[in-house]
């Protein structure tokens, strides 16, 4: 078992110039393991042009990473090849977890999914495949020959020491070094998840599926030998840790931030919450050389902040959190804000929430339209109050550009 090595098309489905860590990490544990494969960016490739592909090359599996965004691309894709060609299709990312069961029975061409964290799994899929073990495997979903759904157990979440490292070059440089706030912007990772439970955010499926397991912190020797290949190999000038959760831990970024400014020499920046700015970390920026946070605002107006949104942090912790920044020489701010809420007094929201944006004076301001994501709370509620479009739904790929709400 695990000896006979498979020829695989992995498709990530993505709209913008970025690093998709989750695809590159699956990536790259299929290379590890002297599988072949044949990688594709939908930023970059066309759907035609893997179509064309796929259907002229003898690959054994289609593999495809999709969030709700590009959910019917995924489908749309499989169909169309599947149509074509006998291919088993394997569908994995967070859409995959949140549905499992209403993807296998409304779509017949995908034949598996995997839920939950993929670099195990996709292993253990390759090597169980053709044998008697297979169906057994942790993380699986599938129909069986009567049409039921069956969804295996789930193991533990990924051990990052375990991990091969990332393989960056699966990436344009365009990808890598990013026009970010500052020059030569490259976003980096140190953890992986969060303990907090949004309503908008789907992060809180992985913590029904993981617990408190679910946040984890890379070994600090591994993250500083990949900044120093990344500076390097490409022109970076500012690393940001754009980690949901990175200062969660202060003995751990206390340790690497200081690496960060004594052995690599470039500036960086991270993503914080208001909670966290305390006095120490605010000083450990200020030491470090810290010069570019962001910090998730999302309304101006607390109440609903904190019973809609389930964010407790005050307006008064949120201007004192930006006020404490300021101090740090050189260190410039960004808050992440949203409107279009399903309610019908949205137009005073985003009122208060630029208000609060004025009080702050942020260097930048980041303004995102809501988007009803499957498996939150706020999905759930725009379901209940039959709040959106349909239409819409299935044709937007970012939460930038419109709602997809229905207009009241």
């Amino acid at each position: 078992m695990g000896m006979k090595r498979y020829k695989i098309a992995m498709v990530y489905l993505n709209a913008d110039d970025n690093v998709g860590v989750g695809a590159g990490y699956i990536a790259s544990v299929i290379l590890q393991h002297e599988h072949s494969l044949t990688f594709f960016n939908t930023n970059y490739d066309t759907i035609e042009k893997i179509i064309e592909n796929v259907l002229s090359v003898d690959y054994d599996f289609l593999f495809i990473s999709t969030n709700t965004l590009f959910y019917k691309k995924a489908f749309d894709l499989a169909k169309e090849i599947k149509e074509h060609k006998s291919i088993k299709v394997l569908l994995g990312g967070i859409h995959a977890t949140i549905l499992k069961a209403e993807i296998l029975k409304n779509n017949p061409y995908v034949d598996f999914i995997c839920v939950g964290e993929g670099e195990d799994f996709v292993i253990e899929f390759l090597d169980c495949y053709d044998t008697p073990e297979f169906y057994k495997i942790q993380n699986l979903g599938y129909l069986d020959e009567d049409g039921e759904v069956h969804i295996n157990s789930i193991r533990p979440c990924t051990d990052l020491s375990r991990l091969p490292k990332l393989k960056w070059d699966l990436f344009p440089a365009t990808s890598i070094i990013n026009p970010g706030p500052l020059p030569g912007f490259c976003y980096v990772f140190s953890t992986r998840g969060c303990p907090y439970r949004c309503t908008y955010c789907c992060n809180t499926c992985w913590l029904d599926l993981y617990q408190t397991e679910y946040l984890r912190h890379r070994d600090i020797n591994v993250v500083m030998e990949e900044l120093h290949y990344l500076k390097d190999t490409y022109k970076v000038q500012t690393f940001y840790f754009a980690d949901e959760m990175i200062t969660f831990n202060v003995p751990y970024i206390t340790e690497l931030f200081h690496r960060v400014k004594n052995e690599i020499g470039l500036q960086y920046g991270c993503m914080s919450r208001v909670e966290r700015i305390t006095p120490e970390i605010v000083n450990l920026f200020r030491e470090t050389g810290c010069k570019y946070v962001g910090l998730g605002i999302e309304c101006g107006n607390e109440e609903f902040r904190k019973k809609f949104l389930n964010r407790h942090m005050t307006n008064e912790q949120i201007i004192y959190a930006f006020s404490e920044l300021r101090k740090v020489p050189g260190l410039k701010t960004s808050s992440y804000n949203m409107k279009g809420y399903p309610v019908d007094y949205d137009a005073q929201l985003t009122k208060e929430t630029l208000e609060l944006n004025a009080k702050l004076n942020p260097d930048f301001v980041g303004m995102a339209i809501f988007f009803p994501f499957p498996g939150t709370k706020l999905y759930d509620y725009c379901i209940e109050n039959d709040k959106i479009d349909p239409e819409k739904f299935n044709s937007v790929t970012n939460y930038y550009t419109k709602s997809v709400l229905r207009e009241s």
